[in-house]
């Protein structure tokens, strides 16, 4: 069975979204798959050897020259890089701009991609060579993506497959501002037109699954990220509580806020180290040493689990702004996975009802703030309750294992897809 992943990313050991790509496809044959994506990144791990890059810059390019992508092979593959990322200057710029997400921004990236030429001769002729038996779509908020999934599907009648890691349908984001209302309906009905054609979703938590399935009348199963590995994490413990991964969404005020607690009870640890590939001046000018932070940069994945492995404790968190709890209501973070398996105490602050909050607090495997009223009172219980530590890391062992082993995600995946292999399209 060959599968065509779609996505904004390329798979990946260290960002996110290719991170939890990795894991859904960890077990499969690297012959069987292969990846169109559209960010700035280079392939750096081996879990796929076959990709087609076609970047905002490349689309913009071929309406003057009708032509656009960039094929990577085996040989193009640099495990060694710390991050895929690899844009730079205007191509950096393009895409901070495109992460404002304004609906003019969504109109006229989604413009841009309709104007352009991406459904060339020679990303055809790539993906005939390959011949996918379905495509797998790792979805986003831009129209632009579904069409080009719907149609790469259609025009070989093979089936598609939806993932959805965040909720972009029930949560409009924009719905406040002017053309919000109009872009979110407009962006629904390519939505509906793939998942119509879909032969089912696959959704990131039991609570997006049921949701999803009385909204779109469509088959719909929980995936639970993989970890990238399957044991323990060893390393002696130090003083020190570490965030890893992504700042968007305010989160970077969460830690803020963590930091100068930290600095106000003056106990064993009086900062967070943070490590992120965060590069925006506006977030970073606040992760100072003065807000309780120490800021890192990116480090490798094999750094990742170093780190993680001699933290005290490691940090989930989530915004309380009204637009950030919408946005987040049914995410599980990708990085919750790795905590767990490591078996290293999840400090976790933010609100009750998201979804990722939910799952650390109602199995019991993260101290949990749920306001920054009681964010002292759970940092003291953090640093000085050890027995405490220990029992919210060996039911995080124990969850992790239920939930999050490496070959949990895709063995579902593989047994949905191939179930579904000789449905008919037309």
């Amino acid at each position: 069975m060959k599968v065509l992943v779609i996505g904004h990313c390329v798979f990946s050991e260290t960002e996110s979204m290719g991170k939890t790509l990795s894991g859904y496809f960890s077990c499969f044959s690297k012959e069987d798959i292969a990846q169109f994506y559209i960010h700035s990144e280079i392939p750096t791990t081996s879990v796929c050897e076959r990709y087609y890059r076609v970047t905002d810059k490349d689309i913009i390019k071929s309406t003057f020259t009708f032509k656009s992508g960039k094929v990577f092979s085996k040989k193009d593959i640099r495990e060694k890089e710390k991050t895929s990322r690899v844009d730079k200057g205007s191509e950096a710029k393009l895409y901070q701009f495109g992460r404002k997400r304004t609906p003019l921004i969504y109109i006229l990236r989604n413009l841009w991609w309709k104007m352009g030429h991406w459904n060339t001769k020679k990303l055809n002729e790539w993906i005939d060579d390959f011949a996918p038996d379905c495509v797998f779509f790792a979805s986003g908020d831009y129209s632009f993506m579904y069409n080009i999934a719907l149609k790469i599907a259609k025009k070989r009648n093979i089936p598609l497959y939806i993932s959805c890691m965040d909720d972009y349908y029930i949560n409009n984001r924009n719905s406040d501002k002017l053309l919000g209302r109009l872009y979110h309906k407009s962006f629904m009905k390519y939505v509906r037109k793939a998942i119509n054609y879909s032969s089912s979703l696959f959704c990131i938590c039991d609570k997006m699954s049921h949701d999803y399935e009385k909204m779109f009348d469509k088959k719909c199963y929980t995936v639970h990220t993989p970890a990238s590995f399957d044991e323990p994490l060893q390393g002696e413990k130090k003083a020190k509580i570490s965030y890893m991964g992504n700042l968007g969404l305010k989160r970077h005020e969460q830690l803020i806020k963590i930091g100068q607690a930290l600095k106000e009870l003056n106990l064993d640890v009086k900062h967070i180290d943070v490590y992120s590939s965060e590069k925006r001046e506006e977030i970073l000018k606040g992760l100072t040493p003065d807000n309780g932070i120490m800021f890192h940069g990116s480090v490798s994945a094999e750094k990742v689990k170093e780190i993680m492995a001699e933290s005290l404790a490691v940090i989930h968190t989530e915004s309380f702004g009204a637009d950030q709890r919408n946005a987040v209501k049914y995410s599980v973070s990708t990085k919750i996975a790795d905590s767990l398996m490591s078996t290293t105490c999840i400090f976790a602050f933010g609100p009750s009802e998201i979804a990722s909050m939910q799952y650390l607090s109602e199995n019991n495997v993260a101290i949990t703030a749920f306001d920054d009223m009681e964010l002292p009172h759970k940092l003291r219980e953090l640093l000085n309750d050890e027995d405490l530590r220990k029992n919210i890391s060996a039911n995080a062992g124990n969850l992790a294992k239920a939930n999050h082993l490496t070959d949990n995600t895709p063995k579902i995946i593989c047994e949905v897809i191939e179930g579904s292999e000789n449905t008919n399209h037309i």
